[in-house]
């Protein structure tokens, strides 16, 4: 059991919404806040270990729920579409473990990972898994992680944005609904913890077919997935970038709403009637992200692509949230942007429309609930799990100061401090 110690900062955001609370002292016990008060919890624990934070805003531990952790990242590699072909799975998990503990070390403390395709052909969701195990156990430090598992069908979007030439595991592709049960099975048999689906195409694909980027899955094929999930208890996410997936996920029952795309006024209504979370996914489609992969080599034609998407994406944005959709944080980190960076998204959140505390909620309130977990995340109360991190500056104010690695003091994941920059 971790010691008892209080925490003291300037400021407290405990992502409510409310009002901020001065002077802040939250006492932790056993990796679980035990009280939350202002100039008040040296005396609830005497003999408890004191982490003065100064004048630092303390607020609850980010979230982001959709990254790819084991893509090949423009950070590290000079041409990414070449790197994600010829790594080995060896290096692809390597990659995860670095950029989870980058994100660590940016302030998040839970991620959802949403699975990638090997050079192979294959998913990844058995290496994430023990990623996922070796976290949780203490063997290596890195955020919570949720790892899923992609069921693809074939010539689907992930599909195409491998290579034709590129041999495929044929075991973890479905077409009609029995093989896509027989595919969910394997990924939650495998061990994910949720499973990821692409109702439509999107942005990556190497060739762009209308109609199969509309739908790539048929509705018959998409509730196949739902049910075998919800039969596990585990959660269904989904790729829509179209009007029509909208409808179409929302029909089947999945669980949250990947990007935030192209709309129209039924998607809109159906959403928001629904009370689903969308996953906006909006920092991957900034002008100086297309600019960095058209630097790095990618296909002309693709970044045709990205640019139409961009210029709809924000004005869906803004339609989902007139409309009162539910928003969750996630950035699909992948090949861009960088790692790290991720936070990036909240500011883009505040320029269309969103207050920066409303901001701040979709990546630690709204997010834990979008999964399930708010009883024990997403918030500063008594009896959550201890997921706190120490800025320098005010969020508020500026939220553009959570995208910085060095403003982000200290870190702290289940009462454990991860990352102290106090000093």
């Amino acid at each position: 059991m971790s010691e008892a110690l209080i925490l003291k900062g300037g400021l407290l955001i405990d992502g409510n919404g409310g009002e901020p609370v001065s002077d802040p002292e939250i006492v932790v016990e056993g990796g679980r806040i035990t009280g939350v008060d202002s100039k008040a919890g040296a005396t609830k624990t005497d003999s408890a270990r004191v982490i003065d934070c100064g004048d630092c805003v303390l607020m609850p531990g980010m979230m982001d729920l959709h990254v790819h952790l084991s893509s090949a990242n423009d950070g590290d590699y000079a041409h990414i579409e070449l790197a994600n072909v010829i790594r080995t799975p060896a290096e692809m998990l390597l990659d995860a473990a670095k950029n989870a503990r980058v994100l660590l070390e940016s302030g998040f403390t839970t991620l959802r990972d949403m699975d990638w395709v090997t050079p192979h052909g294959r998913n990844f969701v058995q290496e994430m898994g023990a990623l996922r195990d070796s976290i949780a156990a203490g063997k290596m430090q890195g955020p919570r992680l949720i790892a899923g598992g992609f069921v693809l069908t074939t010539g689907s979007h992930h599909d195409r944005m491998q290579p034709r030439v590129i041999v495929r595991d044929l075991e973890r592709y479905g077409d009609g609904p029995w093989d896509i049960r027989r595919a969910s099975r394997r990924n939650l048999r495998d061990g994910a913890d949720f499973l990821k689906t692409c109702v439509s195409g999107g942005q990556c694909s190497f060739d762009r077919h209308d109609d199969l980027w509309d739908r790539n899955m048929t509705q018959e094929e998409l509730e196949a997935v739902v049910d075998e999930a919800h039969a596990y208890q585990k959660p269904v996410a989904a790729h829509c970038h179209t009007p029509l997936s909208v409808k179409m996920a929302l029909e089947a029952g999945v669980d949250t709403v990947e990007h935030c795309t192209y709309v129209d006024d039924d998607a809109v209504s159906q959403l928001a009637e629904s009370g689903l979370y969308n996953v906006p996914t909006l920092a991957l489609r900034e002008e100086t992200v297309i600019e960095e992969r058209r630097r790095r080599g990618t296909e002309e034609f693709v970044l045709e692509q990205a640019k139409e998407i961009a210029d709809n994406c924000f004005a869906s944005f803004e339609r989902y949230r007139e409309a009162g959709v539910k928003f969750a944080m996630g950035t699909d980190t992948c090949w861009h942007p960088t790692f790290g960076s991720n936070a990036r998204e909240l500011a883009i959140y505040a320029s269309l429309g969103l207050t920066e505390m409303e901001a701040i909620q979709t990546t630690t309130r709204n997010a834990a609930d979008a999964i399930g977990m708010l009883d024990d995340l997403g918030t500063v109360e008594t009896g959550k799990i201890a997921d706190i991190i120490a800025v320098d500056g005010n969020p508020l104010d500026d939220i553009s100061y959570l995208q910085e690695m060095t403003r982000i003091k200290l870190v702290m994941k289940e009462g454990e401090v991860a990352v102290n920059r106090l000093a």
